[in-house]
């Protein structure tokens, strides 16, 4: 056999080895027996003053993780910025035991409606460090905290799906964002219409914030493009899976747990719980 015949040949099994993966690899997913409770869909956060991750000395650090950077918590990948497709909001009351206190899990979890219910029933009082809590129960506190469901649309694309909490300083943000999303409108033709809140996609990054109570890194939300004006190879799919995701979610067929935030408190925190009456 010449020399050309050999590399013709090892060329052609070459080919064939990347035809089989690739057949292999599209084969449909995996068959493993998953639901809902063997997820765990990541919180995108700010890391802020105190955060393990920013500690050299904690088993959570992350090498070359900065101040400000956004937080990824089950991959432990860091973003200056991030763009994402808004799925689902919902607004929660959420009880938790003091830091350090308790498991970590939420005492309980209150709709508006409820919460609303125990102020007019005046079961519910705002303390001098600006936490709510119930009446003669001065071990728990309760936050009010907004829920982004989110598909982040990383580089590659590839997406994922994320949840984004808005507290204390960053509800206003949230109201903007919600703001944003409920006056989109589309024209197509004679056709004016209001999609889908993933139609259209959003940057987010962050920026130093201060007031008289001290500086923290705050939400910046930006208007992106329209998702099929992205460029992206699969909108399909992507729309599918949104739109499979809000479902899951507002059936409750998703239901997530709300986690209490590694970071200590740093000069915005405790004190600013839940926001509304806080200076921006």
């Amino acid at each position: 056999m010449t020399e050309t015949v050999k590399k013709q040949v090892a060329k052609q099994e070459k080919g064939t080895d990347v035809a089989t993966l690739s057949g292999l690899l599209k084969a449909g997913p995996s068959l493993s027996k998953r639901d809902a409770e063997d997820y765990q869909i990541p919180y995108f956060n700010i890391l802020s003053k105190g955060a393990p991750q920013l500690e050299e000395d904690d088993g959570k650090y992350i090498q070359g993780a900065k101040l400000g950077q956004i937080f990824n918590t089950v991959t432990n990948r860091v973003y200056d910025s991030i763009t994402v497709l808004p799925v689902y909001y919902r607004r929660r009351f959420v009880e938790w035991a003091e830091r350090g206190e308790g498991s970590g899990a939420p005492v309980n979890i209150y709709t508006p409606e409820q919460f609303q219910k125990f102020q007019m029933e005046g079961k519910v009082v705002r303390g001098d460090d600006n936490k709510e809590r119930f009446v003669g129960k001065s071990d728990t506190y309760i936050e009010n905290t907004a829920e982004h469901y989110v598909i982040v649309l990383e580089e590659g694309g590839s997406w994922s799906k994320a949840i984004i909490k808005m507290k204390s300083t960053q509800l206003k943000k949230s109201r903007t964002w919600n703001s944003l999303m409920s006056n989109q409108r589309r024209v197509e033709g004679d056709e004016i219409y209001q999609p889908k809140d993933f139609a259209r996609a959003y940057t987010l990054s962050t920026v130093k914030e201060k007031n008289s109570k001290g500086s923290w890194h705050g939400w910046v939300i930006i208007e992106n493009k329209w998702i099929d004006e992205l460029g992206l190879k699969s909108v399909q799919t992507i729309i599918e899976d949104a739109t499979q995701f809000e479902k899951s979610i507002h059936s409750g067929d998703i239901e997530i747990t709300p986690t209490q935030d590694d970071a200590k408190s740093s000069p915005q925190g405790d004190a600013s719980q839940n926001g509304d009456d806080i200076p921006f």
